[in-house]
């Protein structure tokens, strides 16, 4: 091998990690883009992959997947777990089963599950289906109900005007039983954040469509279609939003609780 021959290999292999976009900052926020996740199995599942987009492994006190689900993927049996759940449908559809009456779910719809809920789902296309899937543990208060669970799809949910954006609250959280707090954000080209924000909740971000610029904690990342973003509690955070079409983010955060339970 010649000299010339080594500079391109060097060069190659430079920038495959040059044109890396996926950023951990522990403690901070995280950015992971679709092109550097890892699949893997999970029990309870045949015929689904998973990518692992956030766990208590960096800080969080949640878990979201994305579930890849074939064509013929499905739950083996019902399942129910102690923790309350959240699905969205990014691409495809599912038959999800509640508690024995069967649903649906298309792209864009949604299912909020409380503890100990019985579900089983399986695909209902004959190409690739994809899924968000949003875990935690529920923090009950003495004396608020815990919800009934929620089937819907965002086309049935009120979009409200904020200063500079529209949002839907996929769960009401207006409702004191909730405190896991899922919004649908859309903004136009050019519409932003009217100031910097910097709260408690820790966020889980799924960009649905678009690109936009997010600064988290003074350093700006473009941002696009299929990325995922932890934002941890307190991480500053702003959103511009770009390019020549509208931008949505699916939207996680913790909401209607004190955070004793954390002393």
């Amino acid at each position: 091998m010649n000299q010339g021959q080594a500079s391109k290999l060097i060069v190659s292999d430079a920038d495959i990690t040059s044109r890396c976009r996926c950023i951990n900052k522990p403690g901070s926020y995280m950015i992971f883009p679709r092109a550097n996740r890892v699949e893997h199995h999970l029990p309870g599942f045949e015929g689904v992959l998973a990518q692992v987009l956030c766990a208590p492994q960096n800080g969080a006190k949640f878990v979201e997947h994305e579930l890849l689900v074939e064509p013929n993927g499905h739950t083996t049996g019902h399942h129910s777990e102690e923790f309350e759940q959240f699905f969205f449908v990014l691409e495809g559809q599912v038959r999800f089963d509640l508690e024995g009456k069967t649903h649906k779910l298309v792209e864009g719809s949604f299912a909020w599950l409380p503890p100990n809920a019985g579900y089983a789902f399986a695909s209902d296309s004959e190409e690739l289906s994809r899924l968000a899937w949003i875990r935690r543990r529920y923090v009950k208060v003495e004396g608020i109900a815990v919800p009934d669970p929620i089937i819907a799809h965002e086309s049935e949910i009120r979009a409200d005007p904020t200063d500079t954006y529209m949002e839907q609250h996929l769960t009401p959280y207006e409702q004191m039983g909730f405190d896991m707090g899922i919004n649908l954000q859309v903004f136009d080209p050019g519409a932003y954040f009217s100031f910097v924000e910097a709260h408690v909740m820790e966020h889980g971000l799924y960009m649905l469509y678009g690109r936009g610029l997010y600064w988290l904690n003074h350093e700006l990342t473009e941002v696009q279609k299929d990325d995922f973003i932890y934002m941890a509690p307190f991480c500053p955070q702003f959103f511009y939003a770009t390019g020549w079409d509208k931008s949505a983010y699916l939207l996680y955060k913790d909401v209607n609780r004190d955070y004793t339970q954390f002393l």
